[in-house]
């Protein structure tokens, strides 16, 4: 019996210990709605963090959550998680591919940060095909927090509705655009697609 396609989260401080923002009401939300999407969400920041769970991320037992979302702040082409002052925590979309390489045939990332996809078509493709990912998705502009959030809601729900193909990613994709365009528009939204 085929498993329910989940969300595999990794989540950075976002606006500090004052200002608890967290995705877990909204995976909660997810997996109590009628989609019931599974999910595993990990607090990380550390690049070391990061990396653990993304070897995590790869054994048989969790391979049912084929969706990689890291709600982690960023800039383009580079994740920021814990003290963004610290460039050894940094992690450029080079490292992750590096990471990522040939391990992630079938599976879908999506990155929450402000304009970590602010980066040429040609590079994104290169990162699909190192990696085998089938979709990389994210924004290239400056997104407000709630708004971004419920918009991800929707685009993740969307991929978890359709298959796991290129096909069925596409399908997504176009009816985001459709029912969503404006807010693609206002936020950079950028989903590149395994050809």
């Amino acid at each position: 019996m085929p498993h329910t396609p989940g969300v595999f989260c990794l989540e950075a401080d976002w606006f500090g210990l004052v200002n608890p923002m967290s995705m877990r009401p909204v995976l909660d939300l997810m997996k109590s709605s009628d989609a019931r999407i599974p999910y595993v969400l990990r607090d990380v920041a550390t690049r070391a963090e990061i990396e653990f769970y993304l070897r995590r991320w790869f054994q048989t037992r969790y391979r049912q959550f084929d969706l990689l979302w890291f709600a982690i702040h960023s800039r383009p082409a580079e994740l920021l998680p814990g003290d963004m002052r610290v460039p050894f925590e940094r992690i450029s979309l080079d490292d992750l591919e590096t990471l990522l390489a040939g391990r992630c045939r079938g599976r879908i990332l999506h990155f929450s940060g402000c304009r970590f996809l602010k980066v040429s078509p040609a590079r994104l493709s290169r990162f699909l095909k190192r990696t085998g990912a089938l979709c990389v998705s994210g924004f290239t502009g400056e997104v407000p927090w709630l708004e971004a959030t419920i918009f991800e809601t929707y685009w993740l729900t969307m991929l978890h509705y359709e298959k796991r193909n290129i096909a069925g990613v596409k399908a997504a994709l176009r009816l985001m655009r459709r029912e969503q365009g404006p807010l693609c528009r206002k936020f950079g939204f950028v989903a590149r697609v395994r050809m």
